[in-house]
């Protein structure tokens, strides 16, 4: 997403390559902001990839053939000057908007993100905790979209030092140096690729993410810098240049979240914006209709020149207006107030950011200043962000100390539960008003950090649990030996919330505790709504468990449970059930804990602490009598429909 003029010769600036910047942007935004409309709009992330391997690689040759030698530390320093202000500035308005709008529950996260978003590596950290970019569970962060300028960063790291690997290596054979270029970017097309279909079919969310499923998309961009421009017939060229655009667009509208991206479908896109490149601009006298002469369009140039601060600022003011103004809802309205600011800021961006520092004359020319200053930025944003964490984990676990203190009973003469009246408690205990909002007790930052997975990070930590990603889906054993009764716990990921209270009645009661779990399967019959391959994988593993079980004969007690709507007339407990019991275990149901029937402005379900914030402070705040909808007002309500 750089934003750098190609030039085919000393003078001449490549306007098509501004348009086809204009294109991915656009192709990205609209997916962000409309995504039933443009389902498969992610690709121009692909696309932006394609055209930095062309005007990079043929950077580096250009400067290899002029000057002799490529200056590794100098072409660094002009990318740091031309991409870091802007980024940098924007991550500092996004720890801003983090503390003064993001919801309270989002902020640890988005704190996290934005200290590996300063330091270019978010991707691997989205690949490492395999979040589902077109499908997340998670709420996403203000600085998600770092992931795609991380791997960017990743390659302008790599890529001139792989070229100049190969050139030394071409010098010590005394061979032609560009044709062992050639060749190695080859190599990287065909190895990346390979690895792409392979890690995407094996977990797609991870394989979004991941620099070596992207790298090949770079290295074409690379081979089109170094093979001739196609000098055609310019009917026959304007032809298949339409064909290209033909086929992104139908890319854009036929592909998403179920599609297998970034495998072999991936290609098509990608193939499609090289072949734009390669077709080069329209010159005069060429045919009219060539989609390279529509980009020489005022309009489009400029989308061209700011496309990069466009892709900075849409993000974040996409989620801050919605979290600012929750009736904007996911639709024109939000689009009114997002597509005109973000604009308005990639301009300004442009105009007193980027052109500024990267023309900027004495200090900042020097690369040991870039340098310096860079790093000095990354580290203030680090430090404030990480501040922050320690300063919420502080407050959590202050909060869970004291909570944990009353519930005991310190408090109240050491009788556990006795007139409390908060939780459980306050319906257990007939108290007057069992709903009471308790703003010291009310924390929805404190409830988000209270979940079944940071348990079995714990665990994972102390070496009783286990977790892989298996197709896309978290399976998960666990083992706590125990000299008395063995009890097991299978089920789905809503099964792992009882992992916790049965680990502490466990350990007082020196039972043994085993936990088997897979992310959305269940051990009953359930006609499954998911992909093949995930249903398929559901069965084998129900099968595994369920034979394992039967085997076993020092497992004594069974405990199932699954979340409830997926589990729907059709389904059939008792082939699973039987076979348990014909085991000899004794087999113990639990039902689903009931999830919050509240739907927020946009649609989604909203958790618990999500619908505390939504609704306010006010008592019994996620009751419900129907399944309704939230437009952010807490005292307004619209039909879901």
């Amino acid at each position: 997403m750089q934003r750098v003029a190609h030039t085919s010769g000393p003078s001449r600036r490549r306007l098509d390559i501004q348009g086809l910047r204009a294109l991915a942007v656009v192709l990205v935004v609209v997916f962000h902001l409309f995504p039933a409309w443009l389902p498969g709009g992610y690709i121009g992330v692909d696309i932006f990839f394609v055209v930095s391997g062309f005007l990079i690689t043929g950077h580096l040759l250009r400067e290899l053939e002029t000057t002799g030698r490529i200056r590794v530390t100098e072409f660094w320093a002009r990318r740091v000057r031309r991409l870091l202000p802007a980024s940098l500035l924007v991550l500092v308005v996004t720890l801003l908007l983090t503390m003064t709008v993001m919801q309270t529950n989002t902020r640890p996260q988005n704190y996290g993100d934005i200290s590996y978003a300063a330091g270019y590596i978010l991707n691997w950290r989205l690949a490492a905790n395999s979040v589902d970019y077109l499908n997340s569970a998670l709420p996403p962060t203000l600085v998600q979209h770092y992931w795609s300028l991380s791997i960017e960063e990743q390659f302008y790291l790599v890529w001139p030092l792989l070229i100049l690997l190969v050139v030394g290596i071409a010098a010590l054979l005394k061979k032609p140096s560009r044709r062992f270029v050639l060749g190695a970017l080859i190599a990287v097309l065909l190895a990346s690729l390979a690895f792409s279909v392979m890690e995407t079919a094996r977990s797609q969310p991870a394989a979004y993410f991941v620099t070596t499923t992207r790298a090949w998309e770079f290295a074409l961009g690379g081979l089109v810098a170094m093979i001739p421009a196609w000098r055609g017939p310019s009917l026959v060229r304007g032809l298949v240049s339409l064909a290209a655009v033909a086929a992104i667009g139908a890319c854009a509208l036929l592909f998403g979240p179920g599609t297998a991206f970034p495998g072999a479908i991936a290609v098509i896109p990608v193939l499609a914006a090289a072949v734009l490149i390669w077709s080069g601009d329209s010159e005069r006298g060429g045919w009219r209709f060539a989609p390279q002469r529509l980009t020489h369009n005022r309009v489009i140039q400029f989308l061209g020149d700011t496309s990069y601060s466009i892709y900075l600022w849409h993000w974040p003011l996409i989620l801050a207006v919605t979290a600012a103004i929750p009736e904007a809802g996911w639709g024109w309205r939000r689009a009114a107030i997002v597509v005109p600011v973000t604009v308005l800021l990639a301009w300004l961006t442009l105009r007193w950011v980027e052109d500024p520092v990267r023309r900027a004359p004495g200090l900042l020319k020097r690369r040991s200043a870039t340098f310096v200053l860079m790093g000095g930025a990354i580290a203030a944003i680090i430090g404030f962000a990480a501040s922050q964490i320690v300063a919420i984990q502080q407050d959590v676990d202050q909060r869970r100390t004291e909570i944990e203190s009353l519930l005991r009973g310190d408090k109240n003469g050491g009788a556990t539960g006795v007139g409390l009246c908060v939780g459980a408690y306050a319906v257990l205990n007939k108290c007057p008003d069992p709903h009471r909002y308790d703003e010291a007790l009310i924390d929805p930052a404190f409830a988000q950090e209270d979940t079944p997975w940071k348990w079995f990070r714990s665990a994972e930590k102390d070496g009783h649990c286990t977790g892989q990603v298996v197709s896309t889906w978290v399976e998960r054993s666990c083992d706590f030996p125990g000299l008395g009764a063995q009890i097991l716990l299978i089920g789905d990921s809503h099964a792992e919330q009882f992992a916790t209270p049965l680990q502490h009645l466990a350990a007082e009661s020196d039972w043994g505790l085993r936990v088997e779990s897979r992310a959305s399967c269940e051990i009953f019959d359930v006609p499954s709504t998911i992909s093949d391959e995930e249903a398929a994988r559901c069965r084998e593993w129900s099968e595994q468990q369920l034979s394992a079980i039967e085997a076993d004969p020092s497992i004594d007690i069974v405990i199932v449970s699954v979340r409830a709507d997926l589990v729907s007339g059709e389904a059939d407990p008792k082939p699973a059930l039987s076979r348990l019991r014909d085991a000899g275990k004794q087999v113990v149901v639990m039902r689903d804990a009931p999830s919050v029937g509240i739907f927020g402005a946009e649609g989604q379900s909203l958790s618990g602490p999500d619908c505390l914030i939504r609704q306010g402070p006010i008592d019994d705040a996620c009751s419900w009598g129907m399944r309704r909808r939230l437009t952010g007002s807490p005292r307004r309500q619209r039909s879901s429909a």
